[in-house]
């Protein structure tokens, strides 16, 4: 069952528009060649002169001499659990020979993820090379990406001051979150001064279709002409009902009908707090939609994690007043979330009942809670997510069976007739880069559909990480989701983690313009716009100081300048005009000596043509 919403609109019929192979991916570029002529910085085999350290149980590290992408041996890292920072779990070792300030050397070595609980799919690696004890003085430091396919990394050094034998490291830093890392073809060359630092190749992560020229960009404008305007007829005529030739019409988009919208925390909403004004206008400003970033989630409204103090109750009507603060602002409300099925997700009280005579109760406790919330909320959510990271969060399945999924989205829809319901996880926008966390997702909505579960659309949280999937890949997604499941898309948590502020800028455009383009996506919404209040403060639009990023000014160009509407034009000698402009709400000024006129009109979308008439009474 599909509802048209603000948030889920009639589109027209999906259109499949790639032929893609999987195996291509995004990648590491790198044209120049490791000079010849270098010698071991570190001393001895490898396996011998390299140790690990930190917490015994945080961490192992296992060499395997049939490892690699060439056999030859490699060596896996498994970080246990969530550990932080990254220097927490090392692999180092001593350089074994003297060097001279200025002297040039390089790391480089194949990796690749063998298992990860980030959200954009990769495993994450630190490489330093530094002062061994005392003041960790660097000469190099870079913290790369890794997916599931080998790649070949670089890291250039140049030595800041003198360091005798034995007086510098190289270490690996696997502090991050739970994941498992594979490192093979490990090189450690010193050159001296014999060759130039600019000479040495360097890791820079980029994607396939960067390029200005990528001809997907010629196929996306096509595709957003089509999909994303509709043709207009305007006429104009006097009080008599005659036309009027020649009068000055402003055309004025003051909406787009596309979500562009971002999380937000219930404090920025509500609060005094200083920088709040500033946040509240650049929502204003750059957004039609929202989230509550945390809010909304149960163990927030059982009232777990208030102000100190603060009583259940009065966290419940916080977050009441922040959604009709929102909705009165004009904004579409997001729900964020119904269940997330994890035991490190729930409530206490939902938690505490596990391996306890009364965990039967728990079942009938999480759809008390999906009836609580949805009518208390109603009219306040336009959307909500009723599933949330099965993939990974299945704690609840595992106990009560996978049917118990299909009885969370019939409890919402008997209190919700007409709001979308949507189910949504991470891993699942690139069809190259997790393929088995996509077919989760693919199978877990299909399982849904076949139960008669009322999902509505699919949620793809888009946490893009240091190698962003290449646009075509996003399209292939895109289709695959069309061919399969036919439902409406948004993407839900959209950011960009990187510190290339110039990949990162490049890549949100070109996102937004895949997404943009595609007639099953109906909205993206970013995962917070400010540094000053984002879960991973690179990802920004904005730093906390105010200062546009790249990224930013690309985002706002977008959505507020390319794809907007604003124009002054003419009627001809029949008091018409004719074009097309972009599906949303516009207000239209007509001017004339006679008089002038202001109306206001929607353009829904998935409209083919619509006419506007304005009388000059």
């Amino acid at each position: 069952m599909f509802f048209p919403s603000p948030f889920f609109p009639v589109l027209p019929g999906l259109l499949l528009i790639t032929a893609f192979t999987a195996g291509a991916s995004a990648q590491v570029h790198e044209s120049v060649p490791v000079p010849p002529g270098g010698t071991p910085l570190v001393s001895g085999p490898y396996k011998d002169a390299f140790t690990g350290t930190g917490a015994p149980d945080l961490f192992t590290i296992r060499h395997d001499p049939c490892g690699g992408p060439d056999r030859g041996g490699s060596w896996r890292t498994d970080t246990r659990r969530d550990a932080s920072p990254a220097w927490a779990i090392q692999w180092r070792a001593p350089t074994g020979r003297p060097v001279t300030k200025g002297d040039i050397a390089l790391v480089t070595f194949s990796a690749r993820a063998l298992e990860t609980s980030r959200e954009t799919g990769e495993a994450q690696m630190r490489v330093v090379v530094q002062n061994r004890g005392g003041a960790w003085a660097r000469a190099a430091a870079g913290q790369f990406s890794l997916t599931r396919d080998w790649r070949t990394y670089y890291l250039p050094v140049r030595f800041p001051r003198d360091f005798p034998a034995g007086a510098a490291e190289v270490s690996f830093g696997f502090g991050y979150q739970k994941q498992a890392v594979e490192i093979a073809d490990l090189a450690i060359f010193h050159y001296g001064n014999r060759v130039a630092f600019d000479a040495l190749p360097r890791t820079r992560p980029t994607y396939p279709g960067r390029d200005p020229a990528a001809p997907w960009r010629a196929e996306a404008l096509a595709r957003i002409e089509r999909f994303r305007k509709s043709g207009v007829t305007l006429a104009v005529t006097d009080a008599a009902g005659r036309p009027v030739p020649d009068a000055v019409v402003e055309i004025r988009q003051t909406r787009s009908a596309f979500g562009f919208g971002t999380a937000a925390p219930l404090s920025l909403v509500v609060s005094e707090r200083e920088g709040a004004d500033i946040w509240r206008r650049h929502l204003r400003e750059l957004f039609n939609g929202v989230s509550l970033e945390n809010d909304l989630k149960w163990p927030w409204w059982a009232g777990e994690r208030g102000k100190p103090g603060e009583t259940p109750a009065a966290i419940r009507e916080r977050t009441l007043a922040g959604l009709r603060q929102l909705k009165a602002d004009g904004f579409s409300v997001r729900g964020h979330v119904l269940v997330w099925p994890g035991w490190k997700r729930l409530p206490a009280a939902i938690v505490n009942l596990r391996g306890t005579p009364r965990e039967k109760e728990i079942p009938a406790a999480v759809l008390a809670h999906i009836t609580d919330i949805t009518t208390a909320t109603r009219g306040l959510i336009d959307e909500w997510d009723v599933l949330n990271e099965p993939f990974n969060n299945h704690d609840l399945m595992d106990l009560f069976g996978r049917d118990i999924m299909a009885d969370w989205f019939h409890a919402a829809r008997a209190v919700l007739p007409d709001t979308p319901l949507v189910t949504n996880d991470w891993g699942n926008h690139d069809i190259t880069a997790d393929p088995t966390h996509m077919k989760h997702f693919t199978d877990t909505t299909r399982f849904l559909l076949d139960r008669g579960a009322p999902v509505d659309g699919l949620g793809l949280q888009a946490h893009i990480g240091g190698i962003p999937a290449a646009p075509a890949a996003l399209l292939a997604t895109l289709d695959h989701y069309a061919k399969t499941l036919a439902l409406p898309v948004r993407i839900t948590e959209f950011d960009i983690t990187t510190d290339d502020e110039d990949m990162q800028a490049d890549y949100t455009r070109d996102f937004l313009t895949v997404m943009f383009s595609h007639p099953s996506v109906v909205g993206v919404q970013l995962w917070g716009f400010w540094e000053g209040a984002h879960w991973s403060p690179p990802a920004a639009l904005y730093r906390k100081d105010w200062t546009e990023k790249p990224n930013g000014r690309v985002y706002r160009q977008l959505t507020q300048e390319t794809w907007r509407i604003r124009e002054t034009v003419h009627t001809d000698t029949a008091g018409r005009w004719q074009g097309r402009v972009f599906q949303g709400d516009y207000t239209v000024v007509v001017k004339t000596p006679q008089g002038s006129a202001t109306r206001t009109f929607q353009v829904p979308p998935g409209t083919a043509d619509v006419r506007w008439e304005i009388s000059l009474e």
